[in-house]
């Protein structure tokens, strides 16, 4: 009995899970940039209709936004504003900045 309720302790202390913020592909196969900007080279291409998490987004020019271990696409082609809600940090210093 005593293994069930360290079990049950160890679930309920840790917590709800906090959600990342997700966004959906829209728009075709959609290309994946290695900084947030066209002048930067295309690193991949992510499908139409892919649920993707986002880092978080810049509002400069075109709104970029960054997919962890992926890259950066423009956010026209996200739907989910809710990850879009978050800038770039302040310690962020990419070309153009």
């Amino acid at each position: 009995m005593r293994p069930l309720l360290a079990a049950l302790a160890l679930i309920l202390a840790a917590g709800p899970a906090l959600a990342e913020p997700t966004a959906r592909v829209v728009g075709g196969n959609i290309p994946v940039y290695s900084g947030p900007g066209r002048g930067y080279p295309i690193i991949g291409r992510i499908p139409d209709g892919t649920t993707v998490p986002l880092e978080y987004c810049t509002r400069r020019d075109s709104e970029w936004c960054f997919i962890p271990d992926t890259g950066w696409v423009l956010g026209s082609y996200l739907v989910g504003w809710s990850g879009k809600i978050q800038v770039t940090p302040p310690d962020f210093m990419g070309p153009g900045w």
